[in-house]
């Protein structure tokens, strides 16, 4: 195998033409004030033992589940907790990336956005779910998505009925484990039929989880295990 580019967290090698395996590493990121942060931008010097192994985990599980489900395809075709490693499809990536985000409830640059509206406050549920669509730059901010032209029109439609059913999806895998999920991002790409499929990595990191009912939020290496 040839390893073709070696990212933050993972690094990536071709099998074939049409297959790559992601090796998950225990590398982390940090935020713009030194803190491991798997949102930061900076790479770390040091890195979290059993890192990639719950990113692989929590990833193995939920793209299961998905296909399982025929909500909709990912790029997963095998994964192997051992070597850390999972086969995936090729997909095609707009240009610039974007990420999709689920919101349940006001927290994080959302709440940022709109502490000046009377009666929003951290924590409080959203009336509906509100999904956004970001463009994939640290630089910028991960700026919210406006009429570019980015997706073409019919690919887009159909990506924004299968976003909300996958999420909605999400949210019920994790009910089903006692938890509340607050809000979470995950990506989708185009495989060589030009269909969505789900792509990279829907980990611990992607999203806020907290204890049913509770302010107890769920992290790292403790909500992967939820997934085991």
């Amino acid at each position: 195998m040839k390893l073709t580019y070696r990212g933050k967290t993972k690094d990536v090698y071709a099998i074939d033409p049409d297959t790559t395996r992601l090796i998950f590493t225990d590398r982390v990121t940090k935020n713009d004030a030194g803190e491991i942060d798997p949102g930061g931008n900076n790479l770390a010097e040091e890195t979290v033992p059993g890192q990639g192994e719950a990113c692989l985990l929590m990833s193995s599980a939920i793209f299961s589940a998905i296909e399982a489900q025929k909500i909709a395809a990912t790029h997963m075709l095998a994964y192997d907790l051992k070597a850390l490693s999972m086969d995936v499809r090729r997909a095609r990536l707009f240009s610039p990336g974007l990420e999709w985000v689920a919101r349940w409830v006001c927290t994080g640059s959302f709440l940022r956005r709109y502490k000046m509206v009377p009666g929003v406050s951290d924590g409080m549920p959203l009336p509906v779910p509100v999904f956004e669509i970001t463009l994939k730059d640290d630089a910028a901010g991960d700026p919210a998505l406006v009429a570019l032209g980015i997706v073409e029109a019919p690919i887009m439609e159909e990506l924004w009925d299968r976003n909300r059913a996958v999420m909605g999806q999400i949210r019920t895998l994790f009910a089903e484990r006692g938890l509340d999920l607050w809000d979470i991002k995950i990506e989708w790409g185009l495989n060589d039929q030009n269909e969505p499929m789900l792509i990279d990595e829907i980990s611990p990191g992607c999203c806020r989880a907290y204890k049913a009912g509770t302010r107890d939020r769920v992290l790292g290496l403790e909500l992967a295990e939820y997934f085991r």
